[in-house]
């Protein structure tokens, strides 16, 4: 970028001259970089080209640039030039190797070490959907809603794995579960609807929905799930559930329990928010059927994410609404855009129709079982006095409860000595100082299988070092 001031006593190709020359003893134009055409400069900035030639002549008087006859002009070796702002130096890979972090296994819950990239399916999904649209005559705004061929897959899909009755233009695709939230936030106003939700819960709902001005209400759980007596007493109000699979705590509702929240939805004008988020993982059970499908009155809004099924980085997750709510949904939303790129959402549909998505579930649910399985076993048969593992038979993590009186400071110090990293509950909870100090969240998605008897040894080790050295309860 080049300014002039033509007003000014210095001739044009004077500070076009000292503009390159600033730039170039600056990094700006590295060893070997060719400078523009001395016709497309000219061009450019309204110059003559005797103007920009004059400059460049200069230059190359000066030794900041040489000629080559037919080629044009390149920068020389300036690298001894002292200077505060430099770019000569060799730029970083644009895709750096992985490194191991400092940790050595990090018990993170959300990463996966099994996605969908691993799949030969999906990149060839990908491809065709690069080619599909390739061949159109024009890319375009695909509906707010998302691509019909996608929604249509996904509704056809969702009925047949969890029982879930709609339509495909109930189906709003979303960028992600906060983007999902979002959208339900702009349908129900914080001044007009209460929000509640499982204590403990998702902490990353509570935080959006507080950032749309809601005040989260806390609605405790019981050993099957949340408190139906506790929550019959709200009215008006939004319900953020996950019936199938608690977060964190791992719980199924019980049926009984389902059909007393349903008829409390109905009666008291309220709206069930049901997040289905790692349904296709249960391991030993059958597939828990979703809430919605035993919904007669339409009052459960219904939650789904691929973030677990193929891979947290796509960003792509569902949003159910009940048929009364689709009108206010297309007039507050009736100029906005999907935002979900159109070659995933292609792509996406394909896997789908061609049954490979669910050819992938089910490896996934296998080499994550084999996980589940060796930890639970682990445990058992190594740590049945020192800890008890809750919440099993889905999903991606553990409760680790620990039965010696250690709490969340010592075991957190202990495991970071031998870089280790394990996770409170204490995020989860919106009253904290309810959190018992003696659980954590034990997430095993992305450590690798072969690496898993290492890890889960270095618990125990952890563990057993706390026993040795007495720690106190903090």
């Amino acid at each position: 970028m080049f300014y002039f001031e033509r007003e000014s006593k210095s001739p044009l190709y004077q500070q076009l001259y000292e503009q390159l020359r600033q730039q170039i003893t600056e990094g700006l134009f590295p060893k070997g970089s060719k400078l523009p055409p001395t016709r497309e400069l000219a061009a450019e900035y309204h110059l003559s080209r005797n103007t920009v030639i004059q400059a460049y002549q200069q230059l190359e008087i000066e030794g900041y640039i040489r000629g080559t006859v037919g080629s044009g002009y390149y920068v020389e070796d300036l690298s001894l030039f002292p200077c505060s702002y430099c770019r000569t130096q060799p730029k970083e890979p644009l895709f750096p190797k992985a490194e191991k972090g400092e940790m050595l296994y990090d018990f993170y819950y959300g990463n996966l070490d099994y996605n969908c990239y691993q799949s030969k399916a999906w990149r060839r999904c990908l491809l065709d959907a690069c080619d599909w649209m390739a061949a159109q005559k024009t890319v375009a705004y695909s509906e707010p809603e998302g691509l019909p061929a996608l929604r249509h897959e996904l509704a056809g899909y969702l009925h047949v794995s969890r029982g879930v009755r709609c339509l495909a233009d109930q189906i709003i695709l979303t960028g992600g579960h906060q983007h999902s939230l979002s959208v339900l936030a702009r349908l129900f106003s914080g001044e007009n609807w209460k929000f509640a939700m499982e204590e403990p819960g998702y902490n990353g709902t509570r935080i959006v929905m507080q950032q749309y001005g809601f005040s989260p209400v806390s609605v405790p759980l019981e050993q099957d799930g949340i408190s139906v007596a506790k929550a019959e007493r709200l009215s008006h109000a939004l319900l953020y559930i996950t019936p199938s699979h608690q977060f964190p705590m791992g719980s199924v509702l019980p049926i009984a329990k389902r059909l007393e929240l349903l008829q409390w939805a109905a009666k008291s004008d309220s709206y069930i928010l049901e997040d289905d988020y790692d349904s296709e993982l249960r391991y030993h059970s059958l597939p828990i059927p979703s809430l919605q499908s035993i919904d007669g009155n339409e009052r459960t809004i219904y939650m789904g994410t691929f973030s677990k099924s193929l891979s947290p980085d796509l960003r792509i997750a569902y949003l159910i609404l009940p048929r009364p709510l689709l009108g206010i949904y297309h007039t507050i939303f009736s100029h906005a855009n999907c935002s979900v790129p159109s070659l995933l959402q292609y792509a996406l549909a394909q896997f789908f129709h061609s049954g490979e998505y669910q050819k992938h579930i089910n490896a996934m649910r296998t080499h994550y079982q084999k996980k589940h399985d060796y930890i639970l076993n682990y445990f058992k048969e190594n740590l049945w006095d020192r800890a008890i593992l809750s919440g099993a038979d889905a999903g991606l993590h553990f409760i680790m409860t620990l039965q010696n009186g250690f709490g969340n400071a010592a075991l957190t110090e202990e495991f970071e000595k031998n870089k280790l990293r394990i996770y409170s509950l204490s995020p989860f909870w919106n009253h904290q100082s309810s959190c018992p100090v003696n659980q954590f969240l034990l997430g095993y998605g992305s450590i690798p299988l072969v690496e898993l008897p290492l890890a889960v040894s270095a618990v125990r080790a952890a563990i057993e070092q706390l026993d040795r050295n007495d720690a106190p309860l903090r």
